[in-house]
């Protein structure tokens, strides 16, 4: 019950400051998701992620991120 009151706070601060609730609203596009997807990949802090994520792993957490 606490964690929906957190996630509910969160959530209104959020639009409160204005930030965006998701890629859409910056104009990401599906079709952008493989260069953003190649970028992710390069990124230096995924090299020290225990877990390495893969391309279709990444596309898919853009998509949910939409």
């Amino acid at each position: 019950m606490i964690f929906r009151s957190f996630i509910k706070a969160i959530q209104t601060l959020a639009a409160d400051v204005g930030i965006p609730s998701g890629l859409s609203e910056l104009d990401v596009k599906t079709e952008d998701f493989d260069v953003l997807t190649e970028n992710a990949l390069k990124d230096a802090c995924g090299f020290t992620n225990p877990i390495q994520a893969s391309h279709e792993e990444i596309k898919a957490i853009f998509a949910q991120a939409m």
